[in-house]
């Protein structure tokens, strides 16, 4: 596992599941932002004391620690068992991270005593296909680099 390849796989990866995010989030004028949701949620938490604004740093700092989490388990996914780095396994590990987040969203929105109004089932859509070319990014970087 070297750690370039995975800072770098992680880098695109979660950059390009937010450019997805964000353009999603124009197009339909709907509220899929990761960053900006995280820091929503951090600013209305009752128990943490930050109150960061939608914009701020902190928002995007977890959710890229977030996917280089995602990138570093796939990579050892693709270093220790039968999966090849390819865009197939890219595409099933994405989905994979997907339902995950979703997991992770529904509990982070459901311990948040005000949690953010929000097209929850397209939001959950929309992440899932955000993850899914997360994916096939970090297959694509981690394979080629």
């Amino acid at each position: 596992m070297e750690v370039f390849i995975i800072l770098i796989s992680g880098l695109v990866a979660t950059t390009s599941m937010t450019l997805f995010s964000y353009l999603v989030s124009n197009f339909k004028s709907k509220q899929f932002r990761e960053p900006e949701l995280l820091n929503s949620l951090i600013s209305r938490s009752e128990i943490i004391e930050l109150r960061p604004s939608k914009n701020h740093f902190l928002g995007w700092v977890i959710h890229y620690l977030i996917g280089w989490f995602f990138v570093v388990v796939f990579s050892l996914i693709w270093e220790y068992t039968q999966f090849s780095t390819n865009i197939i396994s890219g595409a099933v590990l994405g989905l994979a991270a997907g339902i995950i987040g979703i997991f992770g969203w529904k509990t982070m929105f459901k311990l948040n005593q005000n949690p953010p109004e929000i097209d929850f089932s397209q939001f959950y859509i929309q992440l899932i296909i955000a993850h899914i070319l997360f994916g096939l990014s970090a297959a694509i970087v981690y394979a080629y680099l």
